[in-house]
C-alpha cells in the first residue's frame, strides 16, 4: 500500500490484535506483514492484500509510528519507554533485572497475542536501557 516492507508476523498475533470480529483461524493460511512506515495508517496487511488493517482497527497503538499516542516498552504488561526512562535517570536502574524491582516481572506467555510484533520484548528493553545510559534518544 505505501510501499514499505513489511515485519512478517504470526497470523495468531493479527487475530488477537485487530478489533473487528475475525472467523476463529481466518487468516492461518495468510502471510501478514506490519507496516513498518513510520508515516503510514496501515498496521497489518497480508501479502497479497487481501487483509488491510489501519492503526485504528487495532487494539493497541503502534509505538513506532509518528502519531502514536503512547509509546510501550512492553506491551504486555503495559510498561511505556516513559517508565524505562524513569527507572534509568531517576531510580538508577542499570539493567533488565534491576527494572524488575520497580516494574511487574515482563516475561509472559502472552507476546505473540499482545505485542504487535509478536514477540517477546525483552531484547528491545535491554537495548533501550543501554541507549538511555549511553544518552542516546530513545
Amino acid at each position: 500500500m505505501c510501499g514499505t516492507t513489511g515485519a512478517l508476523v504470526s497470523s495468531k498475533t493479527v487475530e488477537s490484535l485487530v478489533i473487528e470480529t475475525l472467523e476463529a483461524n481466518e487468516l492461518y493460511q495468510e502471510i501478514m506483514s506490519l507496516c513498518m512506515d513510520k508515516d503510514c495508517e496501515m498496521a497489518y496487511f497480508s501479502a497479497d492484500y487481501g487483509y488491510l488493517f489501519l492503526q485504528r482497527n487495532i487494539k493497541v497503538p503502534l509505538d513506532y509510528k509518528n502519531d502514536a499516542v503512547e509509546r510501550y516498552a512492553c506491551y504486555c504488561k503495559k510498561i511505556t519507554v516513559n517508565d524505562v526512562i524513569k527507572a534509568v535517570k531517576i531510580d538508577g536502574v542499570r539493567n533488565i533485572k534491576e527494572l524488575f524491582r520497580y516494574q511487574t516481572p515482563i516475561i509472559t506467555a502472552e507476546c505473540k497475542g499482545k505485542n504487535p510484533f509478536g514477540y517477546c520484548c525483552l531484547p528491545d528493553i535491554n537495548k533501550m536501557i543501554e541507549e538511555i545510559l549511553l544518552g542516546i534518544e530513545v
